[in-house]
Formats: structure tokens, sequence, C-alpha cells
């Protein structure tokens, strides 16, 4: 910004270079967000593999001391459940 040695209290006024740096940097900010924004969605699960990663189990019908085997993601899970006696020793 150009000064006026002539009047020392001159308020300074905002002049178009000003405007243009502002306006630059704002566009400048935000191509950066609209060129991250792909790389960090694409570290998002698919919506394939939320599917896969809840299961549903009804334990009700499990006695003690029957065990059930579910698949979750591709692996067994093993189910037991325990006798009162298993819990006390385990204790």
């Amino acid at each position: 910004m150009a000064s006026n040695t002539l009047d020392p209290e001159a308020v300074e006024q905002p002049e178009r270079r000003d405007f243009l740096y502002i306006a630059t940097g704002t566009l400048g900010a935000v191509g950066a967000a609209m060129a991250v924004w792909p790389l960090i969605d694409q570290m998002n699960p698919s919506k394939d593999v939320l599917a896969l990663s809840s299961t549903e189990v009804d334990l009700s019908p499990i006695e003690e001391g029957q065990s059930v085997t579910v698949v979750w993601r591709g692996k067994p899970v093993f189910i037991r459940r325990r006798t009162q006696a298993e819990i006390d020793e385990a204790r």
C-alpha cells in the first residue's frame, strides 16, 4: 500500500491489490480443499465392507454348555454358553 507523506494522519484506504490478494488466497484454499477431498474420501470403507461388518445372532435358543459357530467377515466366531461351574472355574 502507498502512504501519503504529506498528511501523516490520513487513514489508508483499502486498495484493489488488497482485494486481489484476499480473493486469490481464498480461491487457492478452496481449490486445495477440492483437490484433497477425493483423496480423503477414498479412505472410507466401501458399502460391501460395511455390509459385512455386522452380524446379528439370536442367543436365546442356545442351551447351557452348547457351542455355536457363526461366520463373521468370512471367519468363524465361536459362541459358547457356559455353565455356572465353568464360570466359577474361570474366576
